[in-house]
């Protein structure tokens, strides 16, 4: 798995917990969450660096680009 795959895999599971805490919870929160995430999918377009990188890369994830050592 690259370090692609694993923020797609990452966003998708956060998405569905976040629209899980909007009809269990509360649906500004929830909905909120969901804003947020998206704020930070534009961030991850322009930057190539995304929140989530903090936990990935640390677990052996690389970008498809990086060679392997």
């Amino acid at each position: 798995m690259t370090l692609d795959d694993g923020r797609n895999l990452m966003q998708g599971i956060m998405v569905l917990v976040f629209l899980a805490i909007a009809a269990l919870v509360s649906v500004p929160v929830g909905l909120g969450l969901v804003a947020f995430m998206a704020v930070m999918k534009l961030q991850q377009t322009f930057t190539d660096w995304c929140p989530s990188d903090l936990i990935l890369k640390p677990l052996g994830l690389r970008s498809r680009l990086q060679p392997k050592r």
